[in-house]
This record gives structure tokens, C-alpha cells and sequence, in this order.
């Protein structure tokens, strides 16, 4: 009976063993070392561009961490508040109700008063007339608000017919009966006829202070 005989392995079988040894243990070596120590990456190790914003967990850059010198944002569609914002400011001569210039207008003064009686100007009717110095002369003039104010003290004519006809962008919007001076009245309707009335002929009327919006 012939006895088995074992030959020891070959020099290329052992190298192959040792390469495969190796391999293995690199292999296990990196499984556990797959989380990298604290501090082993430093900017060296980065590649431009490598920490994008799916790699950065919400609420992980804070405020205090933002170096906000030179920050700009390229558009903001909502701004809750502003220290200053210059391009919002308007600019320019300032027009309706103002004048001047932006930012800082004003209110428009009043128009120069339309004197009744005057070339250009209505005309009085009914045999009605200014009732001379030293008191106001009968007129009418309109604000930068649309707000249309009368003045004058007048002579008795024919009361209730028209003293005068206040010209279009000058009347009511509804008929207005309105107290005058001397305990009488007055129609001031939307055709822009200005009537007096009252108990006694041959008296006067005072317009004084009186005041109405403009319709339209």
C-alpha cells in the first residue's frame, strides 16, 4: 500500500495567497473606517463645488456663520420691511392736489378768484351788482381738493331769479339750499344757477365764507 505523499505549496501559490490575505484586510479596513475620524477633512480635501445644498442639512448654516459683508440678494419679490429704500421714492413735479416736487410737495394753493361781473367771467343777472367798497367783491375760485368757495357782498335784485351762472367744474352735484348773510337763503343748483331769496326786496346778501364740493 502506497503512502500519500503532500507537497508543500509552490512559491506562486503562497504569493497568491498573501496578495489575497491583503486584499481582504484593505477591504474590511475600509468598511470600518467608512465614517472619517473628527477634523480629517480640511480644505485640502475639498473639491471645488463638492458641498452642495442636498449635502447641507436644514438649519445647519446659522446667521452667525454668514459673513453678510457684500451680500446681495439679485431680486426679492416681498420685502416685510426697509431702512431705506431710495428707488421706491417718487421723483419728479408733483401734480392734482400738489405742488411743488417729490419727495417733499405740497398742498396747491387755491386758484385766483373768478370775479362775477369781470370780462371773460359770468355776468350778474337780474339786476344784482357788487355793492361796493369797502366790502368783498362777489367771486368764486375752487381748491386743490375740489372744494368750490364763494365771497361777496351783493345789492338786491330780483330775488329768486338768478344772481349769476357758475360755470361748468363749478357746480353741485345736487341742488343746495344754503344760508346767506342777512337771514336769507340761497339756491346754488347743479345747471350752476346762484339764487337768492328772501321776505324783503331792496335788501342785500352776503356770500362770505360760503363753501361747496364740486360734483363730478
Amino acid at each position: 500500500m502506497h503512502k500519500r505523499r503532500f507537497r508543500a505549496p509552490s512559491p506562486a501559490l503562497v504569493v497568491s495567497l498573501i496578495a489575497l490575505f491583503v486584499a481582504l484586510g484593505g477591504t474590511s479596513y475600509a468598511a470600518i473606517t467608512a465614517t472619517l475620524p473628527k477634523n480629517s477633512v480640511g480644505t485640502k480635501q475639498l473639491k471645488n463645488n463638492a458641498v452642495t445644498s442636498s449635502k447641507i442639512a436644514n438649519g445647519a448654516v446659522t446667521a452667525g456663520k454668514i459673513n453678510t459683508a457684500g451680500l446681495t440678494v439679485p431680486s426679492a419679490t416681498h420685502a416685510t420691511s426697509a431702512d431705506s429704500a431710495t428707488s421706491a421714492a417718487p421723483s419728479g413735479a408733483a401734480g392734482g392736489a400738489l405742488a411743488g416736487s417729490y419727495p417733499n410737495p405740497t398742498l396747491a394753493p387755491i386758484e385766483g378768484w373768478n370775479e362775477v361781473g369781470a370780462s371773460g367771467e359770468p355776468a350778474f343777472q337780474n339786476g344784482w351788482s357788487n355793492f361796493g367798497s369797502p366790502w368783498s367783491t362777489m367771486a368764486f375760485a375752487k381748491d386743490s381738493l375740489g372744494v368750490v368757495h364763494l365771497k361777496g357782498v351783493i345789492k338786491a335784485g330780483s330775488y329768486g331769479a338768478a344772481v349769476f351762472v357758475l360755470p361748468a367744474g363749478y357746480r353741485p352735484a345736487q341742488d343746495l339750499y344754503v344760508p346767506v348773510a342777512e337771514q336769507y337763503g340761497a339756491y346754488i343748483y347743479t345747471t350752476g344757477e346762484v339764487d337768492v331769496i328772501g321776505p324783503d326786496a331792496g335788501s342785500n346778501a352776503g356770500f362770505d365764507g360760503l363753501s361747496f364740493l364740486a360734483g363730478g
